[in-house]
C-alpha cells in the first residue's frame, strides 16, 4: 500500500514538471496597479499628437476723439470741461483774436439787434490771445451749461448773474469773470495797449489768453473742478459723411439776426467748409488772419422777445422744440431740434424722425427768431408755422455798455 502511494507521488511530480517545461500553466491573479500601469504606458512608436500653436492676443487700438468736433486727439480729452469765451461782435470791435480756433461758435441777438459769439474750445492750449472780451446774458450761460463749460466773460446782465449763481449751486459751474458781481472773479485779463493807441473804445480792448486762463485754473486746482460733472450727458455724434440723405444744395445761407445783422455763409468744395462772413467781410482771426471755416452750420429757429426794460434786452427761448436747419458739404435739409432742458445739448432729427450726426470738424450754431429771413442759394425759406412777426429788434448799434 505505502508503495503504491509512493508511486501515484512520483507521477504526480512527473506530470507538474513536464507542464512547466511545456509552458502552460494556469492564470495567476494580477494586482490592479501593475494592470493599470500596462494599460496606459504609451506606445512611443506612435506619433505625438502638438497641440495648435497659440495666437497672441493684440490689444484693440484706442482711439481718441474731440468730443465737440469728432476729430482724433493724440490724448484723451472728452472728460475735461471746455472753454466758453464771450466774444465782442460789433462792427467797431473786430476782428476777434481766436475764433479761428474754436469748435463750437454760438451766434445769438442781444439788445439793440447786435449779437455776441461765445467760442466754445474743447482743448484751450496753445489757441493764444482770446478777445476783445465781453459781457454775457441768461440764454449764453444756458448754453455753456449744456456743454458743462467753464464761462470766461466781462460781466453780465442782472439775469444773467443770477443764473450763473443758480448753476453754480446746482451743476458746480465755473465762472470766470473781469468784473466782481458775486462770482468768481479771475484776473486773467489786460487791456490791450496796440487797441488803446489805435483809438478802440475801452469796452473793445479787454483781452485774455490760453496761457492765463490755464494757469489760472492750476493755481485754483483745490477750489475749481475741471473734469465733467457725473451727470453730464455729451454733446452731439459726429460722422466722416455727414452730407444731409437727399439734400438740397446750399453753396451760400444767409442768417438774418436783425435789421443790423446777418451772418453769411459759402461753401468752398476745396476745404469742405463752410466760410463765414459778415458785415459785407471775411470772418477772420486777427491773429493768424485766418478766414473762419467750419463743416457743420446749425440754425436754430425759436422765440426771442424785446424786454422792453431799460436797455431794451430779449429773452431767448432755448428749451423745448422747434424747427430748424442743418447744412453739411454743401447739402442742407430741414431738422426738428429738441432740447429738454437748459443742462442738456441740442438734439436734431430729420423728418423720418432719425437723429442727426455731425460732420467731423467745428461747427456755428446760429439761434435766430423763427420770424427772421433764412436764405438758401437766393431762396427765402418758408417760416416755421408757428412764426409770428418778427420782433422788433432795434436795428441801432449800442457803443457803450455800462456792462462790458
Amino acid at each position: 500500500m505505502k508503495r503504491l502511494l509512493s508511486l501515484l507521488l512520483a507521477l504526480a511530480m512527473v506530470f507538474s514538471l513536464a507542464a512547466c517545461a511545456s509552458g502552460k500553466v494556469d492564470e495567476l491573479p494580477v494586482e490592479d496597479n501593475i494592470v493599470e500601469e500596462l494599460s496606459t504606458t504609451p506606445d512611443e512608436s506612435a506619433p505625438e499628437e502638438s497641440e495648435p500653436p497659440v495666437e497672441p492676443e493684440i490689444p484693440e487700438e484706442i482711439v481718441y476723439t474731440n468730443p465737440l468736433t469728432g476729430e482724433v486727439t493724440e490724448t484723451d480729452i472728452s472728460a475735461t470741461r471746455p472753454i466758453a469765451v464771450m466774444l465782442n461782435n460789433i462792427r467797431q470791435a473786430l476782428p476777434q483774436h481766436g475764433n479761428s480756433q474754436a469748435d463750437v461758435l454760438y451766434e445769438v441777438p442781444e439788445e439793440g439787434g447786435i449779437t455776441r459769439i461765445m467760442a466754445l474750445y474743447q482743448d484751450i492750449s496753445n489757441v493764444g490771445t482770446l478777445g476783445s472780451v465781453r459781457s454775457t446774458r441768461p440764454y449764453y450761460v444756458r448754453l455753456a451749461l449744456a456743454a458743462d463749460a467753464i464761462l470766461v466773460h466781462a460781466g453780465g446782465s442782472g439775469a444773467a448773474y443770477r443764473t450763473i449763481l443758480d448753476y453754480m449751486n446746482k451743476y458746480d459751474m465755473v465762472d470766470l469773470d473781469a468784473l466782481s458781481k458775486g462770482t468768481r472773479t479771475a484776473d486773467i485779463f489786460y487791456r490791450d495797449s496796440g487797441r488803446l493807441e489805435a483809438g478802440y473804445s475801452m469796452e473793445h480792448t479787454l483781452f485774455t489768453t490760453s496761457d492765463r486762463i490755464q494757469e489760472y485754473l492750476e493755481q485754483h486746482s483745490d477750489e475749481i473742478n475741471t473734469l465733467h460733472r457725473q451727470e453730464y450727458t455729451g454733446f452731439h455724434e459726429f460722422t466722416e459723411d455727414a452730407t444731409p440723405v437727399n439734400g438740397l444744395n446750399a453753396l451760400n445761407i444767409n442768417v438774418n439776426f436783425s435789421g443790423y445783422k446777418g451772418t453769411d455763409f459759402t461753401y468752398d468744395p476745396e476745404s469742405g467748409k463752410y466760410l463765414v462772413s459778415q458785415f459785407g467781410s471775411a470772418y477772420v482771426d486777427g491773429t493768424s488772419g485766418e478766414h473762419v471755416g467750419v463743416e457743420n452750420v446749425i440754425i436754430i429757429q425759436t422765440r426771442i422777445e424785446p424786454l422792453y426794460d431799460a436797455k431794451n434786452r430779449v429773452a431767448v427761448y432755448l428749451t423745448g422744440t422747434g424747427s430748424g436747419y442743418f447744412a453739411c458739404n454743401g447739402k442742407y435739409q430741414k431738422v426738428t431740434w429738441v432740447k429738454e432742458k437748459a443742462k442738456y445739448a441740442y438734439r436734431l432729427y430729420d423728418e423720418e424722425g432719425n437723429e442727426i450726426k455731425l460732420g467731423v470738424g467745428k461747427s456755428f450754431v446760429c439761434v435766430v427768431d423763427k420770424g427772421r429771413d433764412i436764405t438758401v442759394d437766393g431762396v427765402v425759406q418758408p417760416h416755421p408755422d408757428d412764426a409770428e412777426a418778427s420782433p422788433d429788434l432795434a436795428d441801432g448799434e449800442p457803443l457803450n455798455d455800462d456792462e462790458a
